[in-house]
């Protein structure tokens, strides 16, 4: 009987200690930052503009900057996932830039260099920044698609539900990182440890621009039906596109570039038509 109970006493405190390991580093399972940043002189070679976006007391933030070459083109307001840094997303970048569209490539604290440290609420406070800056460069809200990948799509939706835009893109998007941390870990309550919830599913309804949702069919990180979940809960409008093939870090190689770029330009002119012609009150 001693031996059972002290190996029920060891199960536990080894239970409890895993408990602990993972509220204590969870940022760490979260957030993967590389901090390498270009030299001015490969960025300028790469024609994109690294801009300060906010100075606070920690620090410098650095965003990419593409200028739209033409004044109905739409600006790109793109929120990466959790790891690397935005500048590992040049390539990227770049393509939705090629036929003269903006992009402001958003860079977080913490990541590339950028001071700071990352966590929902500083995501959150830096989206906002970002979307400021574009405002401060005349750059209107029927223009502006903001895009939201993996970890991003949760900063994407709050952006949007806080702000005016053409459109919102989510791509491999989740209900919630608290959904997320009961999957990863199903046999601790992770669900009620989560610090950075990133509650999209809280959020989604709030939103009345056009939504896109892309996620591949075998994501095996954010399950696709766990994307379902979050699009079935959106206003219309809005578009959904199901990848056959798609898995969580492959989609840009199965045409994730052409839907962006398709569902961009029916949200910027829809938004411009009606920015146009304006529905009268009664």
């Amino acid at each position: 009987m001693r031996t059972l109970i002290g190996g029920l006493a060891i199960s536990v405190g080894i239970y409890l200690l895993l408990l602990l390991l993972i509220y204590l580093f969870q940022r760490q399972f979260l957030y993967f930052p590389d901090p390498i940043v270009p030299t001015d002189q490969a960025l300028g070679q790469m024609d994109v503009a690294a801009v300060d976006i906010s100075s606070r007391p920690e620090g410098r933030v650095r965003s990419l900057w593409w200028a739209a070459r033409h004044a109905e083109s739409p600006v790109f307001l793109f929120l990466h996932g959790n790891a690397g840094s935005h500048y590992h997303r040049i390539p990227i970048y770049q393509a939705l830039a090629k036929d003269g569209a903006g992009v402001l490539g958003v860079g977080y604290p913490g990541f590339g260099g950028n001071a700071g440290i990352a966590s929902e609420s500083a995501l959150f406070e830096n989206a906002q920044d970002n979307y400021d800056w574009l405002m401060a460069q005349d750059v209107a809200p029927d223009r502006i698609v903001i895009i939201g990948e993996s970890l991003g799509s949760g900063v994407a939706t709050h952006l949007a539900s806080q702000n005016d835009a053409a459109g919102l893109i989510l791509i491999a998007a989740y209900t919630g990182m608290d959904d997320l941390a009961q999957r990863q870990f199903p046999i601790f309550p992770a669900r009620y440890l989560v610090k950075d919830r990133y509650r999209s599913i809280d959020r989604i309804d709030r939103i009345g621009m056009p939504l896109a949702w892309i996620h591949g069919k075998r994501d095996q990180l954010i399950p696709f039906a766990m994307g379902q979940r979050l699009f079935d809960a959106a206003n219309v409008p809005k578009s959904a596109h199901a990848v056959e093939q798609g898995g969580h870090n492959d989609l840009w190689i199965r045409g994730l570039g052409e839907i962006i770029l398709d569902e961009s330009q029916k949200m910027t002119r829809a938004a411009a038509a009606t920015a146009n012609h304006p529905i009268t009150q009664r």
